[in-house]
C-alpha cells in the first residue's frame, strides 16, 4: 500500500511532468531536423527537366547540359551513315524526365566510320549460295555477281571496291561485296562445257586451225600438176613405138 501511495504522490509532482514534456519536445525537434536534413540532401521537390540532345553534336549537348547543372557521359557508339560523326543517337534519361541537379545523362554517339568485320574464308572454299547466305547474315551488302570460266556456282574470289579480299581481312560492316563465281563454261568460248554436240553440228573448223592459206593453195596446185602429168603418160605413146 505504501508503494502505491508513493507512486500517486509522484504522478502529482509538477517536476515529473516538466521532464516528460521536455523529452517529448526534444524528440519532436529531432524528428523535424531529420526530415529537413533528408529533404535538403536529396533536394526533395526540386528537379530539372532533361532536354532533348539527340541529333546534336556532343560538344553542343555538353554545353547545354552543363548550363542546366547536368553531366554528360558517353557509354556507347554506333554508326549511322546518314548522320555526322559525333552526333548523339540515343540518351538516357529520356527527354522531358525530371531529375536532380548534377544527374548524369548517358549518351550513344555516332562513330566516324563503320565498324569492321573479319571476312570469312570463302574464295575457292564455298558455293555461291553458301557464301551469299553467310555474308548477308553478317550484314554485308551484295553487289552484282561476276562470272568467269570455271565450275558452275563455285566461288573463286571475293571483291571489295574492285579489289580482291581474302579470309581474315577486316572489311567495313556496310561494305558491298562482289562474288566472282564460275559460270560452268570453259575456254572463253561462251559455250556450256556440259553441252553435248553431234558431228553434224560441228561444221568446218578449218578457219580455227593454224594453217597458212598460201601454203595450202601451193600444195593443191602441186597435186593437180602431178595428177595431170600422170594422165598424159597414160594417153601418149612413146616415140620408139613407131
Amino acid at each position: 500500500m505504501k508503494f502505491f501511495k508513493k507512486i500517486g504522490r509522484g504522478l502529482k509532482s509538477s517536476l515529473l511532468w516538466m521532464n516528460l514534456f521536455a523529452m517529448a519536445a526534444v524528440l519532436v525537434l529531432l524528428f523535424l531536423l531529420c526530415q529537413w536534413g533528408i529533404k535538403a540532401y536529396t533536394r526533395h521537390g526540386q528537379g530539372v527537366e532533361v532536354p532533348k540532345v539527340t541529333d546534336m553534336l556532343f560538344s553542343e549537348a555538353e554545353y547545354k547540359l552543363n548550363q542546366m547543372n547536368l553531366e554528360i557521359l558517353v557509354v556507347d557508339s554506333d554508326y549511322v551513315k546518314s548522320k555526322p560523326a559525333g552526333c548523339i543517337l540515343e540518351q538516357t534519361p529520356s527527354p522531358g524526365m525530371k531529375v536532380k541537379s548534377y544527374r548524369t545523362v548517358y549518351v550513344t554517339i555516332n562513330a566516324a566510320s563503320s565498324p569492321t568485320l573479319v571476312l570469312p574464308d570463302l574464295a575457292d572454299n564455298s558455293s555461291f549460295r553458301q557464301a551469299q547466305v553467310k555474308l548477308t547474315s553478317m550484314g554485308f551488302n551484295m553487289g552484282p555477281v561476276e562470272y568467269i570460266d570455271g565450275e558452275k556456282d563455285w566461288v573463286y574470289a571475293v571483291k571489295y571496291r574492285g579489289r580482291k579480299v581474302f579470309g581474315g581481312d577486316r572489311v567495313p560492316s556496310d561494305a558491298t561485296l562482289v562474288l566472282v563465281v564460275g559460270s560452268g563454261m570453259y575456254g572463253g568460248t561462251g559455250e556450256d562445257s556440259t553441252k553435248q554436240y553431234r558431228m553434224d553440228d560441228l561444221g568446218d573448223f578449218s578457219d580455227d586451225l593454224d594453217i597458212d592459206p598460201d601454203l595450202e593453195e601451193m600444195e593443191q596446185k602441186e597435186k593437180s600438176a602431178a595428177k595431170k602429168k600422170e594422165e598424159e603418160k597414160k594417153t601418149n605413146k612413146p616415140d620408139d613405138w613407131f
